[in-house]
């Protein structure tokens, strides 16, 4: 038997809850769109510095830059949204000979807090080679079908890469990273960031602190050099046989197919795992402390 107290409280949460759904006021979205298009030039390098923005680069075959940038402002009331909007500030042109793009918030004096909350999106068309200059935070940028010199930073956010090619580096804090069919040259450093790279080739350079990182190589990789420290770490190939490793992990486990464990060793601390299969195979180098390495072979990793 429920006591009354109980009972009462159950029939005020029964009798109130639908409230809740009415009283939800609906958001006004106010948005303002610029539409660009540059002539591109060989070596030409596009700029981006952007803020509370997300951002989409892909590649294309023609021989110019087209850029569609929405301004975004979001709140109940609409007046409110579109004094706001004019808060967003933007920059689109060709500056000694580059393409500059950016957006940044200028609040006027004594306006006060923002009410509002506010957003970039850029879409961006670019010839496949062409260098590229990026600069985000709290916002999630996606590159695809690019094979130029790219140069990524941000933080907050969540990075998405597919089909990359050329030459990439990429600095993340706080922002995680999803790669498929990457084909580069390629150094990457990271902190407090969840790290997937599918289908890895080239050549490549990764650094890890506070963080999480699965790598699916694939048969193009040249090498792979992985520095990383307090970073969970997974390597999972068709065939292990396909590459030579050299692993190294302080203060932590290596774990491996059971048919290897014979190669395992420890020494001072360190744990090792060493295996070196006949002909020339791409080397996984692998260098850890405080958090486990995983290698896998033969083994399907389920996609996430």
């Amino acid at each position: 038997m429920r006591h009354p107290f109980v009972q009462a409280k159950l029939l005020f949460v029964l009798l109130f809850m639908p409230s809740f759904g009415f009283a939800q006021v609906p958001v006004q979205v106010v948005t303002k769109v610029i539409e660009k298009e540059f002539t591109y030039t060989e070596g030409q390098r596009l700029r981006l510095a952007a803020q509370k923005a997300d951002v989409i680069v892909k590649g294309w075959s023609r021989s110019s830059v087209s850029v569609r940038l929405r301004l975004v402002a979001r709140h109940s009331d609409r007046a409110t949204a579109e004094r706001e909007l004019n808060v967003h500030q933007y920059v689109a042109e060709v500056q000694n000979g580059q393409i500059e793009l950016s957006n940044r918030f200028v609040i006027p004096p004594r306006a006060g807090k923002l009410q509002s909350q506010l957003k970039a999106v850029y879409e961006i068309s670019l010839p496949a080679h062409m260098l590229l200059t990026l600069t985000n935070s709290f916002g999630d940028i996606h590159v695809s079908d690019v094979a130029g010199d790219v140069s990524l930073t941000f933080e907050f956010g969540k990075l998405t890469l597919e089909d990359i090619g050329g030459k990439l580096a990429v600095t993340s804090t706080y922002g995680d990273i999803d790669g498929r069919n990457l084909n580069a040259s390629l150094t990457l450093k990271a902190e407090k960031a969840d790290i997937t790279l599918r289908d890895l080739g080239g050549t490549v350079t990764l650094q890890s602190r506070y963080g999480k990182l699965t790598v699916l190589p694939a048969t193009t990789l040249h090498a792979l050099k992985i520095e990383a420290a307090r970073t969970e770490i997974l390597v999972t190939t068709k065939r292990i046989v396909d590459f030579r490793f050299d692993v190294i992990s302080a203060f932590a486990d290596i774990r491996v197919p059971d048919g290897l464990t014979d190669q395992l060793s420890k020494y001072n601390g360190k744990q090792v795992f060493s295996y070196q299969p006949a002909g020339r195979k791409p080397e996984i180098t692998i260098l850890n402390s405080y958090s486990p390495v995983i290698i896998q072979g033969e083994k399907p990793l389920v996609d996430r």
